[in-house]
């Protein structure tokens, strides 16, 4: 699996139970995740490890103390193992990709301003821009951080290093249309269905997901 990997900012995983889904990547890699926090009203919680060079695995599952109910909830509901489920690319002007891709023709919604506290009592703000519901499920949405956070990457569990990301597509050449109008040179591959593939480097050895 090739392509650029540097615009890569985080991949999601996502599962039905956190502590289960702890458990899985600890078998799987040999690192244990650390619990990130809940995301207040979105019915979300999360873990992390850190994957070197500024990525992050993102553990995504159901928070049980949110009674918040979204489609994507019940997604994460049905998945009984870890599935890669998404991602973000990182940008470090939100503002100016929004025009720059509004000026190419690229349909995308609206900045919209996102945080979380941390176990710690702080708080972590960032700034997300995605694609309409009726894109492909396999585009990213863009994330940039706020200026007072240390970037998870860095604060996360380390051991694990992203070696490897795809995408597998049906109709691979329209993705990577879109892809590339928004500056990402991503790998993509014809496949019987949508899906996301990583490939790690860890202290168990090489995990693909």
């Amino acid at each position: 699996m090739s392509g650029d990997l540097s615009r890569i900012d985080h991949i999601l995983l996502g599962i039905n139970d956190l502590q289960q889904g702890i458990a899985e990547l600890e078998r799987l890699t040999g690192v244990r995740a650390v619990f990130g926090g809940a995301h207040p009203g979105r019915g979300t919680q999360n873990a992390l490890i850190a994957l070197g060079g500024e990525h992050y695995l993102e553990i995504l599952a159901p928070n049980p103390e949110d009674s918040a109910s979204s489609e994507s909830l019940e997604g994460l509901q049905a998945l009984t193992a870890l599935t890669p489920i998404g991602w973000a690319a990182r940008t470090r002007d939100m503002t100016a990709l929004e025009r720059d891709l509004r000026s190419r023709g690229v349909e995308i919604g609206e900045i919209r301003p996102g945080g979380r506290n941390l176990p710690d009592g702080s708080r972590l703000a960032w700034k997300t821009l995605g694609f309409p519901p009726s894109a492909s499920s396999l585009l990213p949405f863009f994330i940039e951080w706020g200026p007072a956070g240390a970037h998870p990457s860095s604060t996360s569990p380390a051991g694990c290093r992203l070696t490897g990301f795809a995408l597998e597509n049906p109709a691979p050449d329209a993705l990577r249309e879109s892809l590339r109008a928004a500056g990402l040179q991503i790998d993509v591959r014809e496949g019987k269905q949508p899906r996301i593939r990583i490939s790690l480097a860890c202290p168990k050895g090489n995990v693909e997901l």
